[in-house]
């Protein structure tokens, strides 16, 4: 269906070639939908079709159950989030939130949280920090990149300062156990999973999604197991990414429950099967990670508060502030 424009009368977008020019440089190819099974998208959620493609898996690894191993071990998960609070003629003012869970026989036992911290990236700090020029330049110029590495590097000395500390314990991560170019060289993922294994550690990432549409139709034999169990998917990912750690599993920690993407770093059965021996596992996630993430998360009270301590105590001025989105936009603003 073409989209109708607000035009004078007698010309179309015909008359411009400009749908026969967009068509040359990327085929439509609407033909090849016909019959097919369709999941409408949404861009703010993550969704997957509920009882899955229905396609058969191209994968030949084969689905590995996961049985609870009840050998109590502390169960200690990490997570963060970070803010840009305010911005200067020369840099940001970002402010990092981290929480974490700890988790003992299958039961919680206590959480806390660090922060909120924050920090001023100017020219002067981001060249201190070891990242590359072009690299620098980016994390001055653009807030969305100089929060990833506030939130990289703390989230990362958490997890150094965890492996080098507990002893024979499962220390859980949000998200992919991957190599960051944001990481500090003395405490990066690969520094985390060599403590771990030197003080006997387990090491868990686990994502809530994953962006390779193939991970999705590899993982459909897990549709049709009862209970909680893996496959290994290490030949894919391998083929698509770098700087991954560990082995590299689809699975699911529950019955009838989402499949997560799971990185391990340590022997995989035992590792699943002691997480879900020792920490609850409620509609297929960690209950470590899901009171981590809530601990960590920013609340309106927290960031006004800090707003009015950098008011208070570092003698700034308060600019007017414009929306330029808005002034635009107007109302039709989304």
């Amino acid at each position: 269906m073409a989209t109708q424009l607000n035009q004078p009368a007698g010309i179309s977008l015909g008359d411009f070639g400009i749908l026969e020019s967009v068509s040359k440089c990327l085929a439509p190819k609407l033909d090849e939908l016909r019959g097919k099974k369709i999941m409408f998208s949404s861009d703010d959620k993550t969704l997957v079709p509920v009882d899955g493609w229905g396609t058969k898996s191209q994968s030949c690894a084969t689905v590995t159950t996961i049985r609870p191993v009840r050998e109590s071990a502390m169960v200690a998960a990490i997570d963060s989030s970070s803010i840009r609070l305010a911005e200067t003629e020369e840099g940001g003012l970002y402010a990092i939130k981290c929480g974490v869970a700890i988790a003992y026989g299958g039961a919680p036992l206590m959480h806390f949280k660090i922060g909120p911290m924050l920090f001023y990236l100017s020219e002067s700090t981001v060249y201190d920090s070891e990242l590359d020029d072009r690299l620098a330049r980016l994390v001055i110029a653009d807030g969305d990149v100089a929060r990833r590495l506030v939130r990289v590097r703390a989230e990362r000395a958490i997890q150094f300062e965890l492996a080098g500390h507990l002893r024979n314990s499962i220390i859980l991560v949000d998200g992919s156990l991957r190599s960051s170019v944001f990481e500090d060289r003395e405490r990066s993922i690969g520094k985390i999973a060599e403590n771990c294994v030197l003080y006997r550690n387990q090491l868990v990432g686990i994502s809530k999604h994953t962006r390779l549409k193939v991970l999705e139709r590899a993982a459909a034999p897990l549709a049709n197991v009862p209970g909680p169990a893996y496959l290994e998917v290490d030949m894919i990912i391998k083929s698509l990414v770098k700087g991954t750690v560990g082995t590299n599993l689809m699975a699911r920690l529950g019955s009838n429950t989402p499949v997560l993407r799971v990185d391990v770093v340590g022997e995989r059965d035992r590792a699943l099967g002691r997480l879900l021996g020792n920490d609850p596992v409620a509609h297929g996630y960690p209950e470590t990670l899901r009171l981590a993430h809530h601990i960590s998360t920013f609340t309106s009270t927290e960031v006004t508060c800090l707003r009015g301590h950098v008011l208070n105590s570092y003698g700034v001025t308060e600019l007017a502030a414009d929306d330029v989105r808005r002034t635009l936009l107007g109302s039709i603003m989304v």
